[in-house]
């Protein structure tokens, strides 16, 4: 051991400079893996340890449907002292704001919550410039407002706006909420007394108000009164759940995101170890008389090759330290750029377990990735020094290289099944991974099979940077597999995102309406019409809707409880908009059954979306009992339909027969097509507000503005691991021209001593890197096309467009990199001295 150990620290000492791209490789793979687990296990601990705060109870009750006389006995005869300490109740709404003055114009969507004097029971109000909460703020009609309110519609504190029938003071700005977990929302914020939301006319007939009742328990009590809420309230359209059981899904999420994001950077660390075992290779070819001498002296070749074993590792362990310390700045990084958009308490540290990880993998990764490269130890002769067996083929089948081969597979599927948390999906991760690197190291063959063949090129730089491409020891087929990995996922993300985005683009969406009108009643219909058709000079078409839940399928009751599965309990809990007509839309086939024509019977009927199809056994022929304000309903599923969600006006999972629900209580949308010019379009708005107050508008362009803003971002996101991955690329490169340099200086000595110039090298070295560029470039290229259509057609559903301009881009910047770290990191091979560097020979 002490011969071993002094021979590694001489080979490290000799040899940092050729081995610096390892310890690079190591090191950026474990600081990503590093940085994404501590940072998403510091939000978890932020956010699940204030679960309670989040929820701002110990239990919450909600439904969406005023509470009834025995649904509140129901609750009292369950949550009531000693069982629960304090009780408090929210509503909240999603509606238009606008300014109280009739002279200013312009119009919101809010989220407006009311609540009672014991809101919050855990957390409290931060408002802005230091005011302190008070309940009296409200009082009177009063309103706390978050800041976007103000700035959308031009106000200040003081100034007043209109909610539905009511006036409102703005008398605080909210800086920070009780229970505020940010995420999408279709508004601004807006808080009031509960009593006076029930004045806005705003919570009766055809309301989306939802109704809350928060419990604050003794320690002890809190599973008994959920679990007595829910034997009570049992099949009731209402959800009890408590603040535990939010934490515990809380943290399932955040560990589901913390293994996958860990996944990406275990590309980046496996592509590193690609370049690990690429520089070990290189490494092991140049210290073949080394090795020759050693064994010469009587070193044996397990003796040899436990030397550079310990040399991996401790490259391996200064590597994954290195990859620690990359992962502190990216923290900080965080913490500078992202604060705001993360929990206040959040610490941005590192976390022990995403320590350990680190090191562990990039260890691993160091050991897997080397185990090959050095196992051609044993094949290295004495008799190196005599003749040169470089080239040699060897013969019989090498059992030692192919069990080292799998057990490195096997360690590999098994360290993406731990950073995965499931092992089918870390099988399935590292299939698909292998299968790209598969695809893009045939095509590498491909290029070199193709040069080989390449004689009759007359230029003779072109011609020998062809060659060079397929000389021993060129790490060609590495390159383009790292290289074009790279390009492979930063296009693929950018050709998705302009996919998405495109869906979302008005000029394509040809008839398709910009703006929803909503809760319109039915004496309301005519005026609404008119003004509509004032604006825009066409009378809009007026929408029957009606909300409904099912509760029998085939004359058996729904059981909640019984309906174990996720999906079939969550689409059989909620309610369903539902609309009647006697025709099908455009975007609308049949797929199974038969639509009703005029000689279908008056017996109720409806024809269901496809994704209805099996739930509790729905079908074609099925008898489904729907409760519609209390009102049982007994219809029969004539058809199936699939419905082209893209090009759809409006979309209704359950569609009934017209005669049934014509004279049930009902409310009415409005799609359209609003002014097009900003300032007609703002006064519109007010003027259906100010006439009637209770309708809401979904201006269709404020949510694609949202949703392009989170494709954005997590196309940023993407992207930048993508980065990563090139960024790993480009370092392969530069530690495989470092690696191969003494070849490339003993051919630029050579073509010097025949006459050939400066320029002619420098061409032959940016032809090479040129056409190394191109092929990764083309092949990364051609990779992402393929994901894109795959990814639109299969499982966004969306329809797929080719974008040559990224393509394009991607191709040319790829080649431009290329070249440019090519050149950079051999410009010492143009301006050496032929004769010293023969004579070394």
């Amino acid at each position: 051991m002490r011969f071993i150990l002094q021979m590694a620290r001489r080979e490290i000492r000799s040899s940092w400079r050729r081995l610096l791209f390892f310890f690079l490789c190591i090191g950026i793979g474990v600081g990503s893996i590093v940085a994404l687990r501590s940072t998403i296990q510091n939000v978890n601990q932020a956010m699940t340890g204030e679960a309670r705060l989040l929820l701002t109870a110990d239990v919450q009750v909600d439904g969406g449907r005023p509470w009834t006389p025995e649904t509140l006995a129901a609750i009292e005869g369950v949550a009531r002292a000693p069982r629960v300490e304090a009780r408090t109740e929210t509503i909240e709404a999603n509606t238009m704001a606008r300014p109280a003055d009739a002279a200013r114009e312009g119009a919101l969507m809010v989220e407006l919550k009311g609540i009672e004097p014991s809101f919050p029971l855990y957390g409290d109000f931060q408002l802005a410039n230091n005011q302190p909460y008070d309940y009296r703020l409200l009082e009177g009609n009063g309103a706390l407002a978050a800041p976007l309110l103000l700035e959308r519609l031009d106000l200040k504190v003081g100034d007043e706006i209109k909610i539905g029938d009511s006036t409102f003071q703005i008398r605080g700005v909210i800086e920070r909420e009780p229970g505020a977990a940010g995420g999408f929302r279709l508004g601004p914020r807006v808080f009031v007394e509960r009593g006076a939301i029930e004045a806005t006319g705003l919570t009766g007939f055809g309301s989306r108000a939802r109704r809350r009742i928060l419990f604050k328990t003794p320690a002890g009590e809190m599973n008994a009164v959920v679990t007595g809420l829910r034997a009570a309230l049992k099949n009731q359209l209402v959800n009890v759940r408590s603040y535990r059981e939010s934490q515990e899904n809380l943290s399932e999420d955040f560990d589901r995101a913390e293994n996958y994001l860990s996944l990406t950077g275990l590309v980046v660390l496996v592509l590193g170890g690609i370049g690990v075992s690429s520089v070990t290779r290189v490494f092991i070819e140049q210290k073949r008389k080394a090795i020759a001498v050693l064994k010469c002296l009587g070193g044996t070749g397990r003796q040899i090759t436990a030397a550079y074993l310990a040399q991996v590792l401790a490259l391996g362990l200064a590597g994954s330290l290195f990859g620690v310390a990359l992962a502190k700045v990216a923290l900080v990084v965080v913490r500078h750029y992202f604060a705001a958009s993360l929990p206040p308490n959040m610490e941005y540290g590192f976390t022990p377990g995403a320590v350990a990880q680190g090191l562990g993998l990039g260890l691993l990764i160091s050991v897997l990735f080397s185990a090959l490269p050095l196992l051609r130890i044993r094949h290295i002769k004495p008799n190196v020094l005599l003749r040169d067996e470089a080239g040699a083929r060897r013969k019989g089948f090498d059992v030692l290289r192919w069990l080292t081969g799998a057990l490195v597979v096997v360690a590999l599927a098994a360290l993406t099944s731990w950073q995965a948390g499931s092992i089918r999906v870390g099988l399935f991760f590292l299939a698909g991974l292998m299968l790209t690197a598969l695809v893009l190291y045939l095509a590498a063959l491909l290029l070199v099979f193709l040069v080989r063949r390449a004689r009759h090129i007359r230029s003779f730089a072109l011609r020998q940077a062809v060659n060079s491409l397929h000389r021993p020891g060129n790490q060609t087929r590495v390159i383009v597999m790292a290289v074009g990995l790279g390009v492979f996922l930063v296009l693929a993300t950018q050709s998705l995102q302009t996919n998405l985005l495109a869906e979302f683009d008005f000029e394509r969406r040809g008839a398709l309406p910009n703006m929803y009108l909503i809760d319109i009643q039915k004496d309301q219909t005519a005026g609404v019409s008119e003004l509509v058709q004032q604006a825009t000079g066409t009378r809009p078409e007026l929408v029957p809707t009606l909300r409904t839940r099912i509760t029998g399928i085939d004359g058996r009751d729904v059981d909640l409880e019984q309906a174990t599965q996720g999906r079939e309990r969550g689409m059989l809990a909620r309610e369903y908009v539902v609309t009647y007509r006697p025709r099908l839309e455009a975007n609308e086939t049949i797929i199974d059954g038969k639509f009703w024509d005029a000689s279908s019977t008056l017996e109720p009927e409806v024809s269901i979306e496809e994704g209805l199809v099996g739930l509790g056994g729905m079908n074609v022929g099925s008898a489904v009992t729907f409760d519609i304000l209390g009102r049982k309903i007994d219809a029969r599923v004539t058809s199936v339909r699939r419905v082209d969600w893209r090009n759809s006006r409006t979309g209704f999972l359950v569609l009934f027969r017209p005669g049934a629900l014509d004279d049930a209580p009902q409310m009415f949308i409005a799609p359209i097509n609003g002014p097009q010019d900003a300032g007609e379009n703002t006064r519109f708005q007010r003027r259906l507000l100010d006439a009637y107050p209770n309708v809401s508008v979904i201006d269709v362009a404020d949510v694609v503005r949202s949703i392009s803003r989170i494709l954005s971002n997590v196309t940023l996101a993407v992207s930048f691991i993508g980065g990563f991955v090139l960024l790993s690329g480009v370092l392969i490169l530069v530690g495989s021209i470092a690696m191969t340099k003494f070849q490339r200086v003993y051919e630029a000595a050579v073509l010097k001593t025949l006459g050939a110039k400066r320029k002619v090298l420098l061409v032959i070295l940016l032809a090479e890197y040129g056409l190394l560029g191109l092929v990764a470039g083309v092949i990364g290229s051609l990779a992402a096309v393929a994901l894109s259509i795959s990814v639109s057609r299969y499982v966004l559903d969306i329809p797929w467009t080719f974008t040559p301009a990224i393509n394009f881009t991607g191709i040319v910047a790829t080649v431009a990199l290329v070249i440019t770290i090519g050149a950079l990191s051999s410009l010492d091979v143009l301006t050496r001295k032929p004769l010293a560097i023969l004579r070394s020979q």
